[in-house]
C-alpha cells in the first residue's frame, strides 16, 4: 500500500497593530521568507495591514530600505497638514501618498494572496474585515487611530483603527481559510535593555528608487511657517526632557495602546495562535518611526527564537 502523502497545512499570518513597532513585521516577514515559509493568506490590523500589503506585493525590501532613512524631521513631515480636519488631527493623505509610491497594487484583488485588513465601525462598534475594494481605503481605515486620523468612510460607515476590536487578527486568518496561524504581536514584549539604534545608511549608498522616496517625504512640507504647522511639529517630536509633559499625540497613542494590550491579552487567552512571535519592541512608542532598523532587527531575532516551533513547517531544503 503506498504511503500517504503528507499534506502541509494552509498557513495564515496574523500581523498585529502597534504603530512604529510595526517595523518589526518587516524583519519577521523577511526571515520567514528566508526559511521558506509561504503563507496561504495574510491578515493585518492597523500597521499590520500595511506590512501585509507590502508582503502581498513583494515590496518589503523597498520599505525596509526606506526605514533606514526616516529621521524625526521626515517622520514629522509625513504627518504635517496645514488644515486640521474636523474629526481628527490629520487626514493621513501624505502617508497614503507615500504608500502609493511604494505599493504597486490598487485593489485588494490585485494582491498575490488572500488578504484582509481589520477596522472598527464607529456606528455599530463592531469589527469590519475588509477583503475587497480599494487597498488604500482598507489600509487607511485600519490605521485610523481615533483622534489622530480622521475616520474613513466606506459604504456609508465611518471606520477607524481595527486595534479597538481585534489588534491581533488570528480569527480573521481562520476565516480566510488558514489551518494553522502564525501571529506576530508587537505590543506585549519590551526589550529588557535599550539597544543602541542602528544608524541610517549614508545618502551616498541610496539607490535611485529609495532616494526618490526619501526626497518625496522631504517635499511634503519643506518649511514650517504657520503656527499650526509648528504646533503639529511639536506634537510629533519626542520630548526633550524626561519630565516634559506628554503631547496630545502621546496621550492619544498611549490610551489606544492600553486598549489594544488589554484586548490582545484577552484574545490570546480565548483564541490563541498556533505559533506566536513576539519581537522585543514594546518599548518603542507608536510614532517613533525613526527606530526602524532596530525594530526590523528585533523581528528577525524573534523568528529565530521561534525556530523550534517553526521547524515542522520548513521545507526539506531549508538550512537554518
Amino acid at each position: 500500500m503506498p504511503a500517504l502523502r503528507h499534506i502541509q497545512p494552509r498557513i495564515g499570518l496574523a500581523l498585529g497593530s502597534g504603530g512604529a513597532r510595526g517595523w518589526a513585521h518587516l524583519g519577521v516577514l523577511r526571515r520567514l521568507g528566508q526559511l521558506g515559509i509561504r503563507p496561504s493568506c495574510i491578515a493585518g490590523t492597523s500597521i499590520g495591514s500595511i506590512a501585509a500589503a507590502l508582503y502581498a506585493t513583494d515590496t518589503l525590501g523597498t520599505m525596509e530600505s526606506l526605514a533606514s532613512h526616516l529621521d524625526w524631521r521626515r517622520v514629522a513631515q509625513l504627518f504635517l497638514e496645514v488644515n486640521l480636519p474636523r474629526s481628527g488631527l490629520i487626514s493621513g493623505k501624505h502617508f497614503i501618498r507615500l504608500l502609493k509610491d511604494i505599493i504597486p497594487a490598487r485593489t485588494i484583488a490585485d494582491l498575490q494572496i488572500p488578504y484582509a485588513a481589520v477596522a472598527t465601525d464607529l456606528q455599530t462598534e463592531k469589527e469590519v474585515v475588509l477583503q475587497s475594494g480599494s487597498l488604500f481605503d482598507a489600509i487607511r481605515a485600519s490605521i485610523g487611530i481615533p483622534g489622530i486620523f480622521t475616520p474613513t468612510r466606506i459604504n456609508g460607515h465611518d471606520l477607524v483603527d481595527g486595534g479597538l476590536v481585534n489588534p491581533l487578527p488570528v480569527s480573521v486568518c481562520h476565516t480566510l481559510g488558514a489551518d494553522l496561524v502564525i501571529a506576530v504581536d508587537i505590543n506585549l514584549r519590551a526589550a529588557h535593555h535599550r539597544r543602541k539604534p542602528a544608524k541610517p545608511q549614508p545618502p551616498a549608498e541610496l539607490n535611485p528608487r529609495i532616494a526618490k522616496l526619501v526626497a518625496s517625504v522631504g517635499k511634503l512640507m519643506p518649511q514650517l511657517q504657520s503656527p499650526m504647522e509648528e504646533a503639529v511639529n511639536r506634537w510629533t517630536l519626542p520630548p526633550k526632557k524626561k519630565d516634559d509633559s506628554l503631547s496630545i499625540f502621546d496621550v492619544l497613542t498611549r490610551t489606544m495602546r492600553l486598549v489594544e494590550n488589554q484586548i490582545t491579552r484577552r484574545e490570546l487567552a480565548l483564541n490563541p495562535p498556533d505559533i506566536l512571535i513576539q519581537p522585543e519592541v514594546g518599548d518603542i512608542m507608536t510614532l517613533e518611526f525613526h527606530r526602524g532598523p532596530e525594530a526590523i532587527a528585533a523581528g528577525v531575532r524573534a523568528v529565530d527564537e521561534a525556530l523550534p516551533l517553526l521547524q515542522p513547517f520548513l521545507p526539506p531544503t531549508c538550512n537554518v
